[in-house]
């Protein structure tokens, strides 16, 4: 893991190489360690070249470059290899420590949940679509990540126990192709047993998190699609962090459902889930 501290309190990012030049004394600040420097070419500056000379004149001149990529254009690789000391990923919004993180990412749910509230305001129930999860992810991380939308061109590994989503050799579309074709061809999903809604919303949720499609925020987008298919039964929302106060029971079922495709644990959460947001809706507004 290399270490690199951007001047992201500049808004300033760009090129990274170590023990070397790189192109004029104003392109270039010094990183995190003696002789690690990164590049920042015109066309991806931030700052106006006053401040670009100001603190250029702060760093050694740097001799025999190697220059490593730059990191947006290969990001999806080398995310989570590019990183401040601390373990902050290289990000759009220039976020500098794991609190703005987590906010830049709650108001990404927001503007998730506000677009699941104009699919339902639509006169007919909506069918969801492999576009439909795209921009809903779009939505998620799209202010803070490049591959907001995009599927994963990298294996996974994830957990305690490691869990391993590797990447297919065809890549990902021909098995996301299975998936819309195996559940989400069956959208909207209208029942009047609650039962079957929260079996369909578990069985959509599991594939979707067995497939793992993106680089980040799978388990939110998930449990986003699911408030969908709940809200279009006229059932509540779900938390999306009521997972952490089941921690063990939900990666046991979502265990279940990516190797045995047993969709009944996570449904039987959902449904748990639901009855403690209608117990919490009650206590607010009163039984009626």
């Amino acid at each position: 893991m290399i270490a690199v501290q951007w001047r992201w309190h500049e808004k300033d990012y760009g090129f990274r190489f170590r023990t070397g030049a790189g192109g004029k004394k104003g392109e270039y600040y010094q990183a995190a360690n003696a002789n690690e420097f990164y590049l920042v070419p015109a066309s991806q500056r931030k700052l106006e070249k006053e401040k670009v000379d100001q603190l250029a004149a702060t760093s050694l001149v740097p001799t025999t470059p190697r220059v490593v990529p730059i990191p947006w254009l290969y990001y999806d690789r080398d995310w989570g290899w590019i990183e401040t000391a601390d373990g902050i990923s290289l990000n759009f919004a220039g976020c500098l420590d794991k609190e703005e993180i987590n906010r830049r990412e709650d108001e990404g749910v927001q503007r998730a949940m506000e677009l699941v509230i104009h699919f339902l305001e639509r006169p007919e129930p909506p069918p969801i679509t492999i576009e439909t999860i795209q921009q809903l992810h779009m939505e998620l991380l799209g202010a803070i990540y490049p591959f907001a939308g995009a599927w994963r061109t990298v294996a996974l590994h994830k957990g305690q126990g490691a869990t391993k989503w590797p990447l297919p050799l065809g890549g990902l579309q021909p098995v996301i192709d299975v998936f819309a074709r195996d559940v989400l061809a069956r959208t909207p999903f209208i029942s009047l047993e609650d039962r079957a809604v929260f079996l369909f919303t578990s069985e959509l949720m599991n594939e979707l998190l067995a497939i793992h499609p993106f680089r980040e925020g799978n388990g939110r987008t998930a449990f986003i699609l699911g408030n969908l298919i709940l809200m279009l039964n006229d059932l509540l929302p779900l938390n999306l962090y009521d997972r952490r106060k089941d921690e063990e029971r939900y990666f046991a079922a979502c265990e279940s459902g990516r190797v045995h495709k047993d969709y009944v644990p996570l449904a039987d959460l959902i449904e748990e889930w639901e009855q403690r947001a209608l117990l919490d809706w009650e206590t607010s507004h009163g039984r009626g």
